[in-house]
């Protein structure tokens, strides 16, 4: 297994982000709404890593925007649980390991379920896109897509179930989860060997709906969540010992 690479720098992570189309852009529309999206995209995708210190003046600068906005973004981001505030100011959240098994336990039984009636209410048509989505995704792997490609892809597949599964309730269940799951920092994908287990996994979901087989679909679901909680605290293990300031 090869380890995640980790960036070590001196410099702030603001300093290498966002590139300059994302700045005109963040000026243009410098909305509270635009600014959230867009910070939660850099802890997506590793450029603010969990525990990286959000000083405002610095932001401020980096993104060419008034402090204003940029406060009710992060306030907002502070109510949803994404930054907390500690003695020296705003921080992106740390999810410790106890966090991130609660979090994955919680997405196993509200995916298991989705998966359930996935199999039980998917027209033609839905099952149709899952399993053209397992397709592509097969197709990505064999031709070494980027991880976060992979885990762009990884997306559409679990909410094309979600939608499938019809639950409006479910819906935004998992949506509140999945805000708090972009703390968890860099793919899975990462991982040597991960990318091919995960098309194994997705293509036997895929497989459990496409038959109508409900306890099959939501077994399925549960282990591939297992073994993503597995490849998880392995990323978690590898990077404990990260300098974040």
């Amino acid at each position: 297994m090869t380890s995640p690479q980790v960036k070590k720098t001196g410099a702030a992570p603001w300093a290498r982000w966002p590139d300059q189309d994302q700045q005109d852009a963040a000026s243009a529309a410098a909305t509270p709404v635009r600014l959230r999206r867009l910070i939660l995209d850099a802890i997506q995708t590793g450029t603010l890593r969990p525990g990286a210190r959000l000083k405002e003046a610095d932001l401020v600068a980096a993104l060419a925007v008034s402090r204003t906005p940029l406060r009710e973004a992060l306030a907002a981001l502070r109510a949803e649980g994404i930054l907390e505030r500690d003695d020296d100011g705003l921080r992106v959240r740390r999810l410790g390991w106890h966090d991130v098994r609660g979090l994955y336990e919680l997405r196993g039984t509200l995916e298991g379920l989705a998966a359930s009636l996935a199999a039980r209410n998917a027209g033609d048509a839905e099952r149709t896109v899952i399993g053209d989505i397992c397709a592509a995704e097969a197709e990505l792997i064999a031709k070494n897509a980027e991880p976060e490609i992979l885990a762009r892809h990884n997306r559409r597949f679990h909410n094309a179930i979600l939608q499938a599964a019809g639950n409006r309730f479910l819906v935004e269940s998992l949506e509140r989860l999945s805000r708090m799951m972009v703390l968890l920092g860099a793919t899975a994908y990462t991982l040597a060997g991960r990318a091919e287990a995960i098309r194994d996994e997705h293509e036997a979901i895929n497989r459990a709906i496409r038959d109508g087989d409900e306890a099959a679909a939501a077994a399925t679901m549960s282990r591939h969540l297992d073994s993503a909680l597995t490849a998880r605290l392995t990323l978690l293990s590898l990077t404990a010992q990260t300098e974040l300031d």
